[in-house]
């Protein structure tokens, strides 16, 4: 989960609000891997929160921006790997992390929770953004192609790897890729899990750090 210097529409960020936006776009993410995995009893996965906005540089390409990254969730993900097919689930990598995934409904509930994680990054900042403009965030709105003016562009590619192992029928892609849109920003504007996320994204800012570990995430979430 890698937040790219927002390439799409980089006129919408000023200095001053950009250092902002990536909190709240990290800040989703941890919330959305903490509180929503708990939710689905997924056994806890540690993760840091990592910053690295002094190599990110504006007129890099994709691939260039892709290796310097503003900030990033590692160890965020559930499934490092996927199988060919979620049918597949013998050959899904046996890395540390996936001794818990027994069968065919602990697959897809890691499948569906890593995706909706995806999907919260760049919705927080969106919501956060719509807030500071004093618009509305509706789901129409922001759309998942929406998201990649979000810094959102790197999590959308994942979301894309996903939905291939999920089907090869398009239609079948699009409907999940909807419902687990919908999941996420269902999260992302409740009231609670916003406040969360507040108090997440405040603590980023004031900390100063270049890496938040998962015991100051989970202190924060935990108390919401």
């Amino acid at each position: 989960m890698k937040r790219n210097l927002h390439i799409n529409n980089a006129g919408a960020y000023t200095p001053e609000n950009r250092t902002r936006c990536i909190a709240f776009h990290e800040a989703g993410h941890a919330a959305a891997i903490y509180l929503i995995n708990r939710a689905r009893e997924i056994p806890p996965h540690l993760f840091s929160l990592r910053f690295n906005e002094a190599n990110a540089d504006a007129s890099a390409d994709f691939h260039a921006a892709y290796e310097n990254y503003i900030a990033c969730v590692e160890g965020g993900l559930l499934l490092h790997g996927l199988p060919s097919t979620l049918d597949d689930l013998q050959h899904l990598p046996r890395e540390t992390g996936h001794d818990w995934i027994q069968t065919q409904e602990d697959l897809l509930n890691a499948f569906e929770a890593d995706v909706i994680n995806l999907f919260a990054g760049p919705l927080a900042e969106a919501k956060y953004v719509a807030e500071t403009d004093g618009e509305v965030f509706t789901h129409r709105l922001i759309d998942p192609p929406a998201l990649g003016n979000y810094g959102g562009a790197f999590d959308l590619a994942l979301i894309d790897d996903y939905l291939r192992s999920y089907s090869a029928d398009h239609r079948e892609r699009d409907h999940k890729l909807h419902q687990l849109h919908q999941i996420a920003f269902n999260f992302i504007n409740n009231y609670h899990n916003w406040r969360a996320i507040s108090k997440l994204a405040d603590y980023i800012l004031s900390s100063g750090k270049n890496t938040i570990c998962y015991e100051e995430v989970a202190a924060i979430l935990a108390s919401k």
